[in-house]
């Protein structure tokens, strides 16, 4: 006998088809589950740059960081009380250092700020010689050809600076050594590589290429155009060796490529409008350095457009390093294999670092007006929130932690509204 109450079969399996079909329209998910290790492995790529890096240093002379910070041309910059930007007016927390670009590069639509390193990445002393340094990368938005990505080496004693362009080195028809602009894909009209996280370490410079892996540059190779008996810094609309004569972009300074880590299927796939992938290759959006567990290692992450779901809001990865020589601490295939994987407990991450069991992001969602997010997560796995976020500059992108000072770095990216500043470890 029926229950008074109760429903009919029909009626129930019509409910539940309702109320399947209303999870699926309105975006809720399952609950996240912790990513396969076996998505984040990277094979080694691009070896022999380094033997027309080599090539290049017999034909070009070259300058160390130390020098390249105590002549840096950027010394127009507003410094210490005068240094100040709108895009600090949304933060709630205090800003303990900041560096300003001059006018130029604020205003410019041609470059665009998007990843940040020091020099405490680079040694553990915290010191390169005797200076200590901020680096910034710059994608090229604006120029046809692309451009590629230049670095600023930012002097933190005078707040001075120097760009030094980075470029793909390659044999020309010639034979000659060569070099052209860091894009994607690297050979025909490709695009900018969008930059958006670098890691300087020992003497080796790391930065994130999104859909293919990680390039890496010897701060040891840094060759100065203007200084060569056949270099031209005065024209601005050549790069590489033509007719026996090395062009730069009118940049003074070029460091070339000299090895890549990429995913093992080539240049990864992604969905449009900023959406990724629960599984599969992971996005390489910003990359950090965590110092604060053996061994070292390279943090990676993934930029990823709110879809509705906790399993996109995107993965952060730990990469393990050799610190004695700078490179990657590979597995006995010599692959380049990451230690562990976890979700992200939100979407929009621009830059993600780890220490000490806890990571902080830095989120956006307001455009080049509202504020963006700094947040604390703990977890294995699955990331969740640490029970606070506070509100911070406008436009904030990748993130680099300075040991021993407990400051978060970070720059901001929109035209008007640059800056390099730190606040202290929430």
């Amino acid at each position: 006998m029926r229950k008074k109450n109760a429903v009919p079969r029909l009626a129930l399996c019509g409910l539940l088809a309702a109320s399947l079909l209303s999870v699926v329209t309105s975006g809720t998910a399952a609950a996240a589950t912790a990513p396969s290790l076996t998505d984040f492995r990277l094979v080694p790529t691009n070896a022999d740059q380094g033997v027309v890096t080599a090539e290049l240093d017999a034909q070009l002379p070259k300058l160390g960081v130390q020098n390249i910070l105590l002549q840096a041309n950027r010394d127009d910059a507003p410094k210490g009380s005068e240094c100040d930007s709108v895009a600090l007016d949304t933060s709630e927390l205090a800003v303990e250092d900041k560096y300003c670009f001059n006018s130029g590069d604020v205003a410019t639509e041609e470059w665009v700020p998007q990843g940040i390193t020091t020099v405490a990445d680079a040694q553990a002393d915290q010191f390169w010689g005797e200076k200590q340094a901020i680096l910034v990368s710059w994608y090229n938005k604006g120029s046809s050809p692309a451009k590629g990505v230049r670095v600023s080496f930012l002097d933190t004693d005078t707040g001075n600076y120097q760009h030094v362009l980075l470029v793909y080195p390659y044999t020309n028809a010639s034979g000659n050594p060569s070099y052209e602009a860091v894009t994607a894909p690297q050979a025909g009209d490709g695009a900018s590589v969008h930059a958006g996280g670098i890691v300087w370490y020992g003497n080796y410079l790391y930065m994130a290429d999104t859909n293919r892996g990680i390039r890496v540059f010897d701060m040891r190779y840094i060759f100065d155009i203007k200084s060569a008996s056949n270099g031209d810094v005065d024209t601005s609309g050549k790069v590489g060796r033509h007719d026996g004569t090395y062009y730069s972009y009118g940049y003074r300074y070029v460091m070339p490529q000299v090895h890549g880590w990429t995913n093992p299927g080539g240049l990864a796939t992604f969905p449009p409008d900023y959406k990724c992938n629960a599984s599969g290759p992971q996005k390489f959006s910003y990359i950090s350095l965590d110092r604060s567990r053996e061994p070292d290692a390279l943090i990676s992450g993934e930029y990823c457009a709110n879809q509705n779901d906790t399993n996109l809001n995107g993965r952060v990865a730990r990469w393990p390093l050799n610190s004695e020589v700078g490179t990657p601490d590979t597995d006995g295939l010599g692959f380049w294999q990451a230690s562990d994987a976890h979700r992200l407990p939100k979407p929009r991450v621009q830059g993600a670092v780890s220490t000490d069991g806890r990571w902080y992001l830095n989120s956006t969602g307001n455009g080049d007006s509202g504020p963006g997010y700094l947040q604390a997560a703990v977890g294995n796995g699955v990331l969740t929130v640490d029970g606070w976020q506070y509100a911070v500059a406008i436009g904030v992108e990748d993130l680099s932690y300075w040991p021993g000072r407990e400051q978060l770095w970070t720059v901001t990216e929109h035209k008007g509204k640059r800056i390099v500043y730190c606040t202290a470890r929430p």
